[in-house]
């Protein structure tokens, strides 16, 4: 490929991005994510030999470790061809080091894409036995990253992957094949463009467009019929290399790789308790919101002993998988099969955390989290329902592509669980679905918001709805004054701790700015120890708009729940079920038939009992210790009931 004409697709992919994410035709349905229940699984390579199993092949083993899957109810992995195994391309050289050619393992192209047909069947043989099993697989193609190394073919090695046309070119060819070779094969459920290929290399954000476009295109060309899967991890809602906007436009299934260990804002609290509980649903459901494409938890992980023991491991699954199922993600993987602690090659030899990430020990004796994983899918399996219904969602969070915004979306997310109530995400620079309340949370600086985006969010309260705007940080608002009804004194640096009460409840919260107010139409709620507003409510035409005068989202102080408690009372959000416990995370699923399903987690690793107060009757109770007035659970545990 001519260099000016890769530049022209650059520069296509750039403009691109203008375009909204539904654009696209619908993906193709697939019964694994589109019309089957929740699904659990895992990323596997096999037990003895991690990502050489391809070269060092033992399919008797291979069939032991899916007898070991299958029975602790797993119905679908993540598999690799890894590409220099699969694809081992060299090249030829003369005098001086000048390229001859290209060559596949050292001699002749045996065919047009340097692929090795031993390997191909091989993977058909893992296909084969996933099958027998009941086991569907998502492969990740271009498996070019793996555990913090790069595997390449020998003769791509030293170039960038996603941006050299020679590669890209050898990798569409590779794609192409291993698509129409094993296309036909009832156990494949998706087409996954590779693993974390934004590692691959560095590269902007129209180069990995113009990447993604190439590969996902050759996939439906070879094989229309599966969805294609991202793969991808860490998107951004700012036009960084993998974005949302751009994968929302390009993929049929995005995926969320969440570590606490490498997530912002999220390894902050112990491994068991509700940040990281919350963790993989709230990233998932936001990825889903805001790309306009269905998500799921492709691997989640521990990221071994070293980190967090094996049992509060378990324990934080449990919440996770409740969570997830509970806000209606098609499944959960977790990474990964068995540990690989006695690998003798790189990463395993580079780095410690690679090593002991399995749900079973290397010689096969499962780990409390492969119970924890079993238990859960033959819970599911009890229920009378195949698909639980749709949760209830009480308001819109609205954040803005123009800063990445997984801190303030995270921090919304928790403190609407604390207070009780759901959320969904919308992004303010486009139209904004139709909601009762709705909260912007704290973003940072001055270009924070667009002009268009906050009047967006101000005619929705003039209509009715009801707005919490929290602001903090340094950020500022304009017509501020003119829509929350407080006048800014002075606004300046000063490191400043306020404590606050709202409804019999006082927590602090730490500012590096402070921001000095008049209140003036909006009612005052709440001040600080000075005397200074910090919660209000003021009239809007026919809405109201909440107003906290501090950050709360950004750096979540989780005790402030109270403020997003009170803009709920404001809003009018009505719950069948109420409880007093703020761990208590509690989910509500209306039926066709006018009951509701109620999923309560305890996000803490402590036992928990707790009044509750229903409307309605109890019905059935799946899960739990639940009567009409109260609750008891587990520490990290979860209860499953009926409300008629």
């Amino acid at each position: 490929m001519k260099k000016a004409t890769f530049s022209l697709m650059l520069l296509a992919g750039a403009f691109c991005l203008v375009e909204p994410a539904m654009a696209r035709p619908a993906a193709p349905k697939s019964a694994v994510f589109d019309e089957g229940g929740f699904f659990v699984g895992c990323n596997y390579w096999a037990s003895h030999a991690g990502m050489y199993m391809w070269r060092n092949w033992d399919g008797k083993q291979v069939e032991r470790d899916l007898d070991d899957l299958a029975s602790c109810g797993m119905t679908v992995l993540r598999v690799f061809p890894l590409w220099p195994d699969f694809q081992p391309l060299t090249g030829e050289f003369g005098g001086g080091g000048s390229f001859r050619g290209f060559a596949q393992a050292g001699g002749p192209l045996k065919n047009e894409a340097a692929v090795d047909d031993v390997m191909i069947e091989r993977f058909r043989f893992l296909c084969d036995a996933a099958e027998k099993r009941g086991i569907k697989l998502v492969v990740g193609l271009v498996t070019g990253w793996m555990s913090g190394r790069l595997f390449v073919p020998p003769a791509l090695e030293r170039k960038n992957v996603l941006t050299d046309a020679e590669a890209v070119m050898w990798q569409v060819r590779f794609v192409r094949y291993f698509v129409n070779a094993l296309k036909d094969h009832p156990a494949i459920a998706g087409w996954d463009l590779g693993n974390e290929c934004n590692c691959m290399g560095g590269a902007s954000a129209a180069e990995f467009w113009c990447w993604m476009h190439q590969v996902s295109s050759e996939i439906r060309l070879a094989d229309p019929t599966r969805p294609v899967v991202s793969g991808m991890h860490s998107l951004k809602t700012t036009n960084a290399q993998a974005n949302m906007r751009q994968q929302g436009e390009l993929m049929d299934i995005l995926t969320t790789h969440p570590y606490p260990l490498w997530t912002p804002n999220c390894n902050t609290e112990p491994f068991d308790t509700i940040r990281n509980g919350c963790h993989a649903a709230c990233e998932s459901t936001m990825y889903a919101d805001l790309a306009g494409r269905t998500c799921f938890v492709e691997e989640a992980g521990s990221m071994g002993p070293g980190i967090v023991s094996e049992e509060r491991a378990a324990a934080s699954m449990r919440m996770a998988l409740y969570s997830c199922w509970a806000a209606g993600l098609p499944g959960y993987c977790w990474w990964c099969a068995y540990d690989q602690n006695k690998l003798a090659f790189a990463p395993y030899d580079w780095t410690a955390i690679e090593r002991e990430l399995g749900l079973f020990k290397d010689n096969g004796q499962p780990k409390p989290t492969a119970l924890v994983l079993k238990d859960f899918a033959a819970f599911l399996k009890t229920l009378p329902f195949k698909r639980l219904p749709a949760r209830q969602v009480d308001a819109v969070v609205v954040v803005t592509e123009r800063e990445d915004c997984w801190p303030v979306a995270q921090g919304a997310w928790l403190l609407a669980r604390k207070a009780g109530f759901d959320v969904r995400y919308a992004r303010a620079e486009d139209p904004l679905p139709e909601a009762k309340f709705y909260i912007l949370p704290s973003g940072t600086g001055y270009e924070t918001y667009t002009r268009a985006a906050f009047e967006r969010v101000v005619e929705k309260a003039k209509a009715g709805a009801t707005v919490l705007v929290t602001l903090g940080s340094g950020a500022v608002l304009s017509g501020l004054r003119e829509t929350v009804g407080v006048k800014t004194e002075n606004h300046y640096r000063s490191q400043n701790t306020a404590v606050v009460k709202i409804g019999g409840r006082e927590f602090s919260v730490w500012e590096p700015y402070r921001r000095i107010l008049t209140a003036e139409t909006a009612q005052v709620v709440a001040k600080d120890g000075s005397g200074n507003p910090m919660l209000t409510v003021n009239t809007l035409g026919k809405g109201k708009v909440v107003y906290f005068n501090a950050a709360i989202e950004r750096a979540a102080p989780l005790d402030a729940w109270p403020v997003y408690a009170h803009a709920a009372k404001v809003a009018g959000v009505v719950r069948k079920v109420t409880r007093t416990n703020p761990l208590l995370g509690v989910t509500e699923h209306p039926t066709a038939d006018g009951h509701t399903i109620v999923v309560a987690v305890n996000y803490s690793p402590a036992a928990l009992t707790d009044t509750i107060t229903i409307s309605g009757s109890l019905g059935t109770v799946w899960r739990g210790a639940v009567t009409a007035d109260s609750i008891r659970l587990e520490p990290n545990e979860a209860a499953v009931f009926e409300i008629r």
